[in-house]
């Protein structure tokens, strides 16, 4: 009779010179499995922290996979609510290094997609992103105080034009009174509110019958006019009258002195040529103006009403503004306009980015705090305050324990919050061009 052995285990090496080499290892027979039920070999599966549509931003510090991220594409994908995104971090913690990779040049890898900078740190006399600007075939836009850089016109229709609507005046209003407000140091009253609309209209009247485009200085000249017959309908008498005059040369007054001292050259004529939307990188120079001061706060409220006017009548395009140090966005005269800017956003194919420090220095009450929570993406670098950290971890409600960790994290690593989602610990990397180009220390170290 004849057995039937059970087969062996594993069968010895054919070659045992081949087997000292290591070209081969002992046969086994291979077990019948799937990839399905192989998995609970695995006791350690890790799901990829983001998806992989977008663009890579970094390496996930829990599971060592790249991170992809891109408020557009999040938000086409309904990932995210908003496209608006958010850096917050100490200075030198590498919030310039992420917005100028993953928010300027690597954007500009897409199709039909632009950005637009508004440029506030001084490198070298100019803007840190103009030499960017420059190798990426754009041109920068310099502003300067005393008429050496290019101007915005308040009444240009370009400025403030509604696609819906065609009707440019109840903009241009609510950017004079914040120059008003800017000049004066407090509100607009309902006298001189009623004087700046009566002035305004026949600015726009006078510009009209002269075939021009209406300046700043037509409004100062008109806040010297007498008001309308019928202004003050069948109240007229001259306690009013005497009112409306105070009011009015109160904020010619005012006007013309902001105009010629801390505003001299910016806003005092048409808008120059070279301030244009291009199909790819527009950067605009703002680190020669006076870091105090309402330039700053109404050069970047103005641009952001221009931009976000101008795309709600070009659209096909997705467009990045970036504003690095915004707290002239986030505080002060313009924080309502942008407020309401960024709430048309999603219709206009627009994505705000700000960058921030310091938040624990922001009211509760301040429109900065709707700009913060409503953004869908939130990259949150390390902070030296305990009540920067706190504030960040009551703002986008974190795990309490991870107050001491955004007071630790090494200079280019973040918590990356994606909308509703638990935060990531991320690792931003760059390329060596990327490096090279977005390196800040030149002058501290200018022997480099």
């Amino acid at each position: 009779m004849t057995v039937q052995l059970a087969p062996k285990a594993w069968r010895w090496r054919r070659s045992p010179l081949l087997g000292r080499l290591g070209l081969y290892a002992p046969r086994s027979p291979g077990i019948p499995s799937t990839t399905r039920q192989a998995e609970v070999l695995c006791t350690a599966i890790s799901a990829p922290p983001t998806t992989v549509e977008g663009l890579v931003n970094g390496i996930d510090l829990t599971t060592g996979q790249p991170v992809y991220h891109d408020p557009f594409t999040a938000y086409e994908n309904k990932i995210v609510s908003s496209p608006n995104v958010v850096v917050l971090g100490d200075l030198g913690k590498g919030k310039s290094s992420l917005i100028k990779t993953v928010f300027v040049v690597r954007q500009l890898t897409f199709r039909k997609r632009r950005v637009v900078v508004a440029d506030r740190k001084d490198q070298g006399g100019e803007g840190e992103f103009s030499e960017i600007c420059r190798q990426l075939g754009g041109k920068p836009v310099r502003f300067e105080l005393g008429g050496a850089g290019s101007r915005l016109n308040l009444l240009d229709p370009v400025i403030n034009v509604s696609a819906a609507t065609n009707n440019h005046v109840a903009g241009q209003l609510q950017l004079l009174r914040a120059v008003v407000q800017t000049a004066s140091g407090r509100p607009v009253d309902s006298w001189q509110g009623a004087a700046l609309r009566a002035a305004h209209l026949h600015a726009l009247r006078v510009a009209e019958a002269d075939r021009r485009t209406p300046v700043l200085e037509d409004v100062v000249r008109a806040l010297g006019e007498a008001p309308p017959a019928d202004r003050f309908g069948g109240l007229d008498s001259p306690n009013a009258r005497e009112t409306w005059a105070e009011a009015a040369l109160t904020m010619r007054f005012d006007l013309e002195r902001l105009l010629g001292d801390d505003l001299a050259g910016l806003f005092d004529g048409p808008t120059s040529k070279d301030v244009v939307l291009s199909e790819r990188l527009t950067s605009f120079d703002l680190s020669q103006l006076p870091a105090d001061g309402p330039a700053i706060p109404l050069v970047m409220t103005v641009l952001n009403t221009w931009l976000t006017n101008l795309l709600r009548r070009r659209r096909g395009w997705l467009t990045t503004f970036v504003a690095e140090e915004g707290w002239h966005l986030a505080e002060g005269v313009g924080a309502r306009i942008f407020q309401r800017n960024s709430k048309l956003s999603r219709g206009i194919g627009l994505a705000n980015v700000v960058a921030l420090h310091h938040v624990s220095d922001i009211p509760v009450d301040s429109p900065a705090v709707s700009m913060l929570t409503e953004a869908g993406t939130a990259y949150l670098y390390a902070q030296g305050r305990e009540a920067d950290a706190q504030r960040c971890v009551d703002l986008y409600s974190l795990p309490s324990h991870l107050v001491g960790d955004l007071m630790t994290l090494p200079q280019g690593m973040c918590l990356l919050k994606i909308d509703a989602a638990a935060p990531l610990a991320m690792q931003h990397l760059r390329s060596r061009w990327e490096v090279a180009i977005t390196d800040t220390d030149n002058a501290m170290n200018p022997h480099r």
